[in-house]
This record gives C-alpha cells, structure tokens and sequence, in this order.
C-alpha cells in the first residue's frame, strides 16, 4: 500500500546542543512521556548518527559553565590571584546542535498546497531530511514499507506490513533513518536491527482490522536534525480532523503499477468523513469502514504501493508540530477516483500504543 512519516526535533528550551535525557519533558499530547529522554543523548555526527568523540563535557548539561577559572600564586610576601575569562573551545564542525522548543514533530513549515503539486500519486519530492521521523522497513536490503519514529527504541508501522514475518524474516529486518535517497545507493544515516514485533492481536488481514504494529530497535537512535520522533495524538483525543490537508511521505509507486522513485516524495491529501468514505467504497470494502480508520484523498493524488507503514500527518497551523493522524493501511488501487485511501486512525489506538511501546 503505502508509507508515510513526519519527523521532529528533540530540543530543550535552554540547552546548547543536543536533548539531555533529564531535561525533555514529552510532546505535548503524547500520553507515555517515557517515551521521550529515556534514553541519553549526546552531539552526534549528521553523516553517521553517532555520538562525537572527545567532545567537551560541558555540552552534555543543561547550561554552561562560567567559562572563569582561577589560579593561585603563592610566596614568602605575595599572594597574586589572576581571574581570567576564557571562551570554550567551538564545537566540532560536523557536530549538530538542536535548540527547540518542540520535541517532536519537525517538519515543513508547511506542505505544498494540493494545487500546487505537479505529479499523480507521487505528488513531488521531498526537501533532503525535512521530514526527520520517516523510517524505511528493509527485508535483506530491499525496501518494502515505511514507519514512523515514536521514541529512540520504537518504531510505529503497520500490521500488515510484519503480519507474515516468521523469526527468520525478523532476524533480517532492519529500519533505516535519516535517508532520503533509496537508489541506486541509500544515504541512510543510520540502520537499526530490529529486537521485537509487536501487531495489534485483533488484526485482520483480510478486513485490515486493526492494522497497527510497533518495531523494537536492537539499541537506541540518537535524535539529531534529520532523525527525530513524530508527536503522537493527545491522549483521549477524537478529533476526525475532518476537511483537513494532511502529508503522506514515503519512497512507494509514484502511480499504479509502476516503480519505486529514487528519492523520497510527499503528497498532500483531504481527510473525508467516514460516511463519505462509506458511500465511495460501498461493498467493495472487505469489512467495510470502521470507527477505527480514517480515509483521505484528492482527485489524483495517493499514496501507493511501498508506503504501507508510514504516517499521515496534520498540522493546527503552519510552522506547527506535525501530529501523526494517521498509518498507511489500505486502499483499492492508487489515486482511483472512486476509492479514497484508507489509514489506521492513531487516536483510536494511544492505549495500545502506550501499552506496548515498552
């Protein structure tokens, strides 16, 4: 089907550099604030995603030090103390800093207008990393749904997408992050082997019930620029975000049938009624429309094969935290004008995901 993400910032309102793990306080609207500054996180290196060496210890703290330092001179009949004010050394070059007041959500100050899009399905591709919390799900190398990022250990994504993994597929399934660029040679900044799969118990394959999952990560991702956690819904939350322009992000068919783009493309789409999604499916529908789905679209435009998995994401205004709305489920065909595209809605699931994101 398809796949999506939008992707944010981890940042403390005061902190030069990177989050430090004492000091994040959870997005606003996300239920399991530990799901945020669990984990300790350092300056890192965009290219690689991995912590800088010899790095000066005074980045790791909320704030800096005095930068005075004091030496004492003593003899028989003077006593001379020198205060001098040194500035600390600069940072390394290739080092990120992230100052923000939201830690989740990056993204676009906003997407481009659906008139504005110039191509079917695919809609137009991507600023390099601007959507820092999209994920590609590989099976031996080879890129076959998106995912979004919820914490440094956890990676939200559709059931269908893992339903049929035995231990074998599991053992060769990796996540990709910070990667714009699929082919003919990835720019994935960091790649993640996956400990656990977790789907929704109540899944259908058949009707796509329930069509949610969440990956466990080998070890933690550190959140840089390009590598940063969606905001998920606030807790309780019923908002149908009915009417509302909402992104799709992934590397799937830029139409139906045809293959996968090089880099990384957006589409903007509307999200309907559930009983306007109703009337347009009717009984093609194999379990027909439920509570806990959400369907978008715009004459033209869809998400498609390969971005199963990825997020739907809304915004309350521009230059606003993306909120994942919604995950890429299903569909029949791509961009049919009969047939909107269908989501798992995400505000349906937060216990489940508070539950199981552990």
């Amino acid at each position: 089907m398809f796949c999506y993400a939008i992707l944010n910032y981890c940042g403390i309102t005061g902190v030069y550099g990177v989050c430090c793990a004492k000091q994040v306080t959870a997005p606003e609207g996300v239920i399991f604030g530990s799901l945020y500054g669990t984990v300790p996180t350092v300056p890192v290196n965009p290219d690689t995603g991995l912590p800088q060496p010899n790095f000066p210890w005074w980045l790791y703290f909320p704030y800096r030090p005095n930068n005075v330092t004091t030496t004492t001179t003593t003899t028989t009949t003077t006593t001379t103390t020198t205060t001098t004010t040194t500035p600390p050394p600069p940072p390394p070059k290739e080092a990120v800093f992230v100052e923000s007041k939201a830690s989740c959500g990056a993204g676009p100050f906003k997407t481009l207008s659906i008139d504005e899009q110039k191509r079917i399905v695919g809609g137009t591709e991507a600023i390099k990393n601007s959507w820092p919390g999209i994920v590609a799900l590989k099976n031996n190398g080879r890129q076959f749904c998106g995912g979004s990022l919820m914490s440094p250990t956890h990676i939200l994504t559709a059931a269908h997408c893992v339903a049929h993994m035995s231990s074998w597929d599991v053992a060769r399934l990796t996540v990709d992050l910070g990667m714009h660029v699929l082919k003919p040679n990835s720019d994935a900044q960091v790649s993640k082997k996956v400990r656990r799969v977790t789907r929704h118990k109540g899944f259908d394959s058949r009707t796509l019930y329930n069509d949610v999952a969440i990956l466990t990560l080998e070890s933690p991702v550190f959140f840089t620029q390009t590598i940063s956690p969606v905001c998920l819904p606030p807790s309780g939350s019923n908002d149908q975000y009915t009417d509302k322009d909402a992104a799709v992000i992934g590397w799937g068919a830029l139409k139906e049938g045809g293959g996968q783009p090089s880099v990384l493309q957006q589409v903007t789409v509307q999200i309907i009624t559930n009983a306007k999604c109703k009337s347009s499916y009717g009984s093609d529908a194999p379990g027909g429309i439920v509570d806990h789905m959400l369907c978008a679209a715009y004459p033209g435009k869809d998400s498609c094969s390969g971005d199963s998995g990825g997020p739907l994401l809304v915004q309350s205004s521009p230059g606003s935290p993306w909120t994942q709305a919604g995950i890429v489920s299903w569909g029949i065909g791509c961009a049919q004008p009969k047939y909107p595209g269908v989501y798992a809605r995400v505000t349906s699931f937060m216990n489940w995901i508070g539950k199981n994101a552990v």
